[in-house]
């Protein structure tokens, strides 16, 4: 015969009595009571004919906490057989428990108590008290928050929303210069689709690598997937870099409402909490140097690398000289952006129904607010002032190159450029954008010869200008009859430079090969013989 719970019970007595007490009831409402409760029909004749048996047993009650057992749980942290041990020795009119003395508040409270069993206390607080009050007791707001149960946001069109956030990163690299540290990430989330639109790994979180990935999530590089549009809102916490003034004019220029949440409130930004996990699982913790792995009793990690900070400050010389170690920032940089993809094109997503992200997005039809990368430069924060050299602009171990550049060596520009992202860079001269520079090594034929263009047109106009100057500074004075100012005699046209050019140019130069071979020396004699030149 199966359990049959107290509500179980009443519901079926009280639909017989109704059914009795309309004269209605029959052997068949009794069979059918019995076979939906798993009983037998003996049973269920027996309830109706013993009066109560529609209300709740009426058995021993159970012990109610008192609001000094509530305070004794909390004074104690949660530790339930320290508060039964204060609680014996006060109703005992004992001062102390175990050699410590019991506070006057909880003697007090305690004073009429009858006494209990550590058992029945338990259970009291057990059954009292949430999971969450209990964590909160004993491990503090993280565990309050770790039982807690919080409401879900309503579905989000693709590129409606986003969510941005920092994290260290628990992986030692070794930065250009210095000792092995933890980078930061800073990351951008869609929040309807869970892609990772735009990310910037730095050695501190600043408002410049916040705004570098912003700019990725704005722009579209078919190379990365379909990303890259405005949305109508971000997501933000308390971080001093996401409230910066750069950040916040940035945004607010392309209409984007910022919504800055509570402080140390993670699970209202659920999404890219969740993300940052997810590096840590499939990609961190598969790399040397990383923080989150086990240790021995000394401290020290597994494996070859070791985070503690004596090893870091010697940790260059030692990969220096060929031992094992952290990898270079750009390096981890490249590992990073090669599973960003994996993560975008080909990781299932629980919340997404077992959909990718880059699936969710395309399967949205929502509508795309683009803008242009010519128009987004103002995002790309991380500036440099370069000297433009014969062969470029160097930077990172290459040369960039453009069209605009040519004759300008020996000049300070200011580059703006994408930390991670060595395809372009952006040139600015007196505060105005010049250019768009791109690797040397990495020009197509198209635009090879684009510079070469540039370069012979930039000579032609420069050789132009030089024959006009040195054509207008040619000057032949008038005659003079008195005492006047002397003046040029020749009125030289506009284009007096352009006439010089043509009478030098290809048909020009002919013209002179022509008059040196008609040319007579024999004509012409001595002023001082009268003879001939021999």
């Amino acid at each position: 015969m199966a359990w049959v719970s107290a509500e179980q019970r009443q519901a079926a007595i009280t639909r017989l009595r109704q059914l009795r007490q309309t004269g209605d009831l029959a052997a068949a409402h009794v069979r059918l009571a019995a076979d939906g409760l798993g009983i037998t029909e003996r049973t269920v004749w027996r309830w109706l004919a013993t009066p109560g048996q529609d209300r709740a047993p009426q058995g021993r009650q159970p012990y109610r906490l008192s609001e000094t057992d509530r305070e004794a749980y909390a004074y104690f942290r949660g530790n339930v057989t320290a508060v039964h041990r204060a609680r014996a020795a006060a109703v005992g009119g004992r001062a102390t428990a175990a050699g410590v003395p019991v506070p006057d508040f909880l003697r007090q409270g305690w004073a009429q108590a009858p006494p209990l069993a550590r058992r029945t206390l338990a259970e009291a607080f057990a059954r009292e008290l949430t999971t969450a009050e209990r964590a909160a007791w004993r491990t503090g707001e993280q565990g309050r928050r770790a039982a807690s149960v919080y409401l879900s946001r309503p579905a989000a069109g693709r590129n409606q929303v986003w969510e941005l956030d920092h994290k260290k990163l628990p992986i030692l690299v070794l930065p250009p210069r210095g000792p092995a540290v933890c980078p930061w990430l800073t990351s951008v989330v869609d929040d309807g689709t869970r892609s990772l639109v735009g990310w910037a790994i730095a050695l501190s979180p600043h408002a410049g690598t916040v705004l570098t990935a912003v700019r990725m999530a704005l722009v579209y590089d078919p190379q990365r997937g379909p990303f890259g549009a405005v949305p109508a809102a971000v997501r933000i916490d308390r971080g001093l870099e996401f409230a910066a003034v750069a950040v916040r004019d940035a945004l607010a220029a392309l209409c984007v409402d910022t919504c800055r949440l509570p402080a140390f409130q993670p699970h209202r930004k659920g999404k890219i909490e969740r993300l940052h996990a997810t590096i840590d699982s499939t990609l961190l913790a598969g790399l040397p140097g990383y923080t989150g792995g086990p240790r021995d009793a000394s401290g020290r990690l597994y494996g070859p690398v070791d985070d503690r900070a004596a090893a870091r400050a010697r940790v260059g010389a030692v990969v220096a000289g060929g031992g094992a170690g952290p990898m270079r920032i750009e390096r981890f940089a490249a590992l990073f952006a090669d599973w960003v993809r994996w993560y975008n094109h080909d990781k299932p997503h629980a919340g997404l129904g077992g959909r990718t992200p880059v699936q969710a997005w395309c399967e949205d039809v929502g509508p795309l607010a683009r803008i242009g990368a010519n128009r987004l430069r103002h995002l790309l924060l991380a500036a440099e002032e370069r000297t433009v050299g014969k062969d470029g602009i160097r930077k990172g171990g290459l040369t960039y190159i453009a069209p605009e550049l040519v004759g300008m060596g020996r000049e300070k520009v200011l580059i703006r450029f994408m930390p991670h992202d060595d395809r372009f860079i952006e040139v600015y001269r007196g505060g105005v954008h010049l250019c768009t520079a791109h690797p040397a090594d990495r020009l197509t034929a198209e635009q090879s010869e684009a510079i070469r263009a540039h370069a012979r047109a930039e000579a032609r106009r420069l050789g132009a200008a030089r024959r006009k100057a040195a054509a207008r500074a040619r000057v032949e004075l008038a005659p003079l009859t008195g005492d006047g100012p002397a003046e040029d005699s020749r009125v030289h046209p506009a284009a007096a430079g352009d006439e010089l050019a043509t009478r030098r140019g290809p048909r020009g130069g002919q013209r002179d090969a022509l008059l040196r071979s008609k040319a007579r020396t024999d004509l012409l004699l001595n002023p001082e013989t009268g003879a001939e030149p021999g």
